[in-house]
């Protein structure tokens, strides 16, 4: 694999379910123009906050 091809899948993935979901969240706030790197905070929190809970209910707490 060329290291291009892994900078193009990489960038995919962060704008398509990062920074996109972050973006629908905060359009649901009435923040239609985030900065870029607030949508990339608020993006990673998300999925964490995510990923957390399914672990927790996984684990039966």
């Amino acid at each position: 694999m060329s290291s291009r091809f892994v900078r193009d899948l990489t960038g995919f993935l962060i704008d398509t379910f990062i920074t996109g979901m972050e973006r629908l969240l905060l359009r649901e706030v009435n923040e239609y123009d985030p900065p870029e790197i607030l949508a990339l905070v608020i993006g990673l929190a998300f999925w964490a906050l995510l990923i957390s809970l399914v672990w927790a209910v996984m684990l039966g707490w």
